[in-house]
């Protein structure tokens, strides 16, 4: 499927989302109030590949965990597979997590006294798929990410790449709406992370919507879209439109710098902004 055309089924929506960290209220003050996200608004659509990247305390890693249902909004709502995720409680919220969401971290989290296959497997029984198709779907994940060989064998048999390609097994053999993998290549080295942007690659085409954190602009030259995230606040996007990667990486990095550039002015930017936002009088100097 790769990118997807105009037209395709909206996967994720995420309307006007805030999160603010410190309650607001009491005399507080705007200092001890973070706005970590301020009014962010996207879509994805089904079968694309989106990269969000921004510097640190960008809000990215608060965007992933509100997507990933970890964190609640402050404000605004998250639509996933036509979901409101932000107004899912108890059972409903976990059964959410189980069938609609895949994860990737940085570290591939599988079961230690696990082979992979059974790592792979485990999310296959926890929905009660039955044996036969279990070992259909966990050898044709395997066969697509080239795990095959180590199916039989523990985490601490496998190296690390092969490890986080368990792990991308595991998330998308479920064939959830989405999957979210959080710096997935920020323990590997150049060869084993470009294995595995390749597998995710590979998993793109075969339909699944995969939104990626990354602070690295070779793994977001493998998406069609990366989407720029500073201060709390979308800063722009980029679409790779059939270009190379290499020219893509080029035309991210750019970007990346001007966002550094412009670093320090967005900073006050953004402190004056919360501060409105809280109704709070910034301090007299």
């Amino acid at each position: 499927m790769g990118n997807m055309a105009h037209g395709a089924t909206t996967v994720v929506e995420v309307r006007n989302v805030s999160k603010r960290y410190g309650a607001s209220g009491r005399k507080r003050s705007e200092a001890s109030v973070t706005q970590a996200l301020d009014r962010v608004s996207f879509t994805v659509a089904e079968g694309e590949f989106v990269a969000i990247m921004g510097p640190s305390g960008s809000g990215k890693s608060t965007l992933l965990n509100c997507l990933a249902t970890i964190d609640t909004p402050s404000s605004g709502q998250i639509v996933i597979g036509g979901r409101t995720v932000t107004d899912l409680r108890g059972r409903q919220l976990s059964d959410f997590r189980r069938d609609d969401l895949g994860f990737i971290f940085q570290d591939a989290n599988l079961l230690d006294t696990l082979t992979a296959y059974e790592n792979i497997a485990l999310a296959l029984t926890i929905q009660h798929v039955s044996a036969r198709e279990i070992d259909g779907r966990v050898r044709e994940a395997a066969r697509v990410l080239g795990i095959e060989d180590v199916l039989d064998k523990r985490p601490f048999q496998m190296s690390g790449g092969q490890r986080q390609r368990v792990a991308a097994a595991r998330a998308t053999v479920t064939r959830p709406h989405l999957v979210l993998a959080d710096e997935p290549t920020g323990a590997l080295d150049s060869r084993s992370a470009a294995a595995l942007l390749e597998s995710l690659e590979a998993l793109n085409a075969r339909g699944a919507t995969i939104l990626m954190v990354t602070h690295d602009a070779v793994s977001a030259s493998y998406c069609g879209r990366v989407i720029f995230i500073k201060d709390g606040r979308l800063f722009g996007e980029l679409r790779r439109r059939g270009a190379d990667r290499s020219a893509f990486r080029h035309r991210i990095v750019e970007v990346v710098a001007s966002m550094s550039d412009e670093q320090g002015e967005g900073e006050r930017d953004a402190a004056a902004h919360a501060a409105q936002s809280e109704g709070a009088v910034p301090h007299a100097r």
